[in-house]
């Protein structure tokens, strides 16, 4: 009978510390103990370009965005077109005169909001910086301002990814990836994007042809690697070609081509992609979109939503705890029988 009550208790004790340490990491206990770079995130490209406007590349803006589920945000920006105004660079792509978001600090501050109320979520910020040379203490200027540079996680080049948990822990849930004019010594947190990072082609117009390439940095393999799943219409005036994002077929672009595109990376090069970056996240097949896929390879259940301005994905409301207790039905039987088995023992 003592045999049976220590068993009993043992047992009792085990269930209930793992009961109260049911974890939710993005919104799932399954990435908890996988790294980093074992998990796929939803990219949207140019996140901050929605709206009625003919470069817009999103439906709806980045807090909404966050609240859809999405992990990994594609930004660009510049100096400010009005220096003698401002000297905040703003969220622009190529020239602020097609379309400019405003300044980068006042972006920030949404995931500075975000991530205070959501603490069990880690985000990816990718900066393109080519056209325009700012510096890191650019950066960290607005980063200060939004208040996320406390936020920022720093990976030593050539370490393993810690799992998501650890990153949680750590309380550094930003990861930063720049394209041009990383500087570690100064901002180690905004890292060289190329040197953690490969991506496929971006530049497409040919709704039948996404390659699986390594396109940056040209044939070299990195750890982590990011599909880039938009298109681009071609309007032609004279010499004058002008690019602009695809609105018309993308619920094909979204849909069955997103995920043709998504399997046959994950065959070429040997993993699935940590990041599949589109335009207009909201819009796909009717079975089939960013969202989807991304649950997939994450081995997480996927359940059909409407983005946008309906519901969550999951609530990320309730995962305002680190520790959030998540019991399945089974633990709470197993854990009843032992009370029981301790109660027959006692009497």
């Amino acid at each position: 009978m003592k045999l049976l009550y220590l068993i009993s208790f043992l047992f009792t004790i085990i269930i209930t510390f793992t009961w109260a340490n049911a974890q939710l990491c993005n919104g799932y206990a399954e990435l908890c103990n996988k790294s980093y770079s074992s998990v796929s995130f939803v990219a949207t490209h140019n996140s901050y370009a929605y709206g009625a406007n003919v470069a817009a590349t999103q439906n709806y803006d980045i807090p909404t965005q966050l609240k859809d589920g999405v992990r990994a945000f594609l930004l660009a920006a510049l100096s400010n077109p009005n220096p003698s105004k401002s000297t905040d660079i703003e969220l622009c792509h190529t020239s602020c005169d097609l379309l400019d978001s405003g300044t980068v600090a006042n972006t920030l501050k949404n995931f500075t909001t975000f991530l205070q109320n959501n603490p069990n979520e880690v985000v990816t910020i990718f900066w393109r910086n080519f056209f325009s040379n700012l510096t890191v203490s650019d950066f960290k200027t607005a980063f200060d301002k939004a208040g996320l540079t406390r936020y920022c996680f720093t990976q030593p080049l050539g370490a393993p990814w810690p799992t998501m948990a650890d990153i949680i822990k750590s309380g550094k849930r930003v990861i930063n990836f720049l394209d041009s004019g990383a500087d570690n010594k100064t901002v180690p947190w905004l890292m060289s994007e190329y040197s953690y990072v490969f991506e496929t082609p971006y530049d497409n117009s040919d709704p039948n042809s996404w390659p699986c390439t390594i396109d940056r940095p040209e044939g070299q393999s990195r750890p982590l690697y990011m599909i880039n799943h938009f298109l681009y219409t071609v309007l032609s005036s004279g010499s004058i070609e002008i690019e602009i994002p695809s609105r018309s077929i993308v619920n094909t672009t979204n849909g069955a081509s997103l995920q043709t595109q998504a399997q046959n990376c994950t065959k070429i090069f040997g993993k699935a992609p940590n990041f599949i970056a589109v335009d207009f996240y909201d819009e796909g097949s009717k079975n089939t979109n960013v969202f989807s896929v991304i649950a997939n390879f994450n081995g997480v259940p996927y359940v059909p939503t409407t983005y946008g301005n309906g519901i969550l994905p999951y609530d990320v409301s309730k995962t305002n705890n680190v520790n959030i207790i998540k019991p399945s039905l089974s633990t709470a039987i197993v854990s009843l029988l032992m009370i029981f088995i301790f109660v027959v023992v006692e009497l």
